[in-house]
């Protein structure tokens, strides 16, 4: 009889990890890895996240990464993350691939998540040195949160991602070209005269956009924007000047706050243009969408 009722109860035991694994019970591991900082006089960064989710913000100043990664995968994917330096630049390599071959063959600079496993990547950055940002979203989400940060370059393309970028305080760094690409993907930027640049480029194809220009802006700058097709808000402070090119069509729409006027063809002026100390000359191009801009 004992040893009746041990076969039954391994046979129970076995039929609950069958039915825990077609529930979907996954087993999450738990990474860290933190690379200090010594004479680096800046920090060129290669995002590249095919899956996933990835938050960056600032950290310490002391430490050059400080991730903490959430991940299916039984692989420990600190062992996965380099870091080199170079003539005084820092160069940070992560590359979230298993396949040994594929990561000896990537001459780049990048983190890639490969297959659809979950992953949650959690980076602080140092603020102690100016940063040069190459990032590359595919699907998943990203939580961009740059206050604080020394940011000077920013290249993002999200592919089918959900991307909320913020500037909430004003970048020390100048950004001389900004560039934001969004295809299939819903993109927040929030504060985006913070992040200090002289010339932004925004890219999108299908999608839900909304380009929150709050901040801080004392100069001249130029905003170049195309839509395909989807929706684009633009929210423009009261206390910056801005003119708005954009060309009529029939399939699209265009949206103005009341305070916008057309004062000549395809050129549209705020009231306080002339007289503001920081100005926005924005060229706005869109295809079957529709467009919002808005004065707060």
């Amino acid at each position: 009889m004992p040893t009746r009722r041990l076969t039954y109860g391994l046979i129970s035991c076995s039929f609950l990890l069958l039915a825990t694994g077609f529930m979907g019970y996954t087993i999450t591991n738990k990474y860290h890895k933190a690379i200090p900082r010594s004479d680096e006089r800046q920090l060129k960064v290669t995002l590249e996240a095919g899956y996933g989710t990835v938050t960056v913000a600032k950290g310490e100043p002391g430490t050059v990464l400080d991730a903490d990664i959430e991940s299916e995968s039984s692989q420990d994917l600190t062992q996965l993350i380099d870091y080199s330096k170079r003539d005084g630049i820092g160069y940070l390599n992560i590359s979230v691939n298993t396949d040994k071959g594929d990561r000896e063959d990537r001459k780049s600079h990048s983190f890639k998540f490969s297959g659809f496993e979950s992953n949650y990547w959690n980076m602080h950055f140092t603020d102690a040195v100016p940063i040069s940002f190459d990032v590359e979203l595919g699907l998943g989400k990203g939580d961009l949160d740059l206050t604080g940060l020394k940011v000077k370059d920013l290249n993002l393309s999200a592919g089918a991602s959900s991307v909320y970028l913020k500037f909430d305080a004003p970048n020390k760094n100048v950004i001389e070209d900004m560039t934001i690409e969004s295809g299939l993907s819903k993109f927040h930027g929030d504060r985006l005269c913070n992040a200090n640049f002289n010339h932004m480029k925004f890219e999108g194809g299908v999608g839900s956009y909304i380009l929150d220009f709050g901040g801080e802006l004392k100069k001249e700058v130029d905003v170049d924007i195309e839509v395909g097709l989807g929706s684009l808000t633009i929210i423009i402070p009261d206390n910056i000047g801005a003119r708005i090119i954009y060309e009529k069509n029939w399939i699209s729409h265009i949206d103005l706050d009341h305070s916008i006027a057309e004062q000549e063809e395809n050129n549209y002026y705020t009231s306080n243009y002339a007289t503001a100390k920081g100005r926005m000359n924005m060229r706005v191009e869109a295809g079957f969408g529709t467009v919002k801009i808005r004065r707060e």
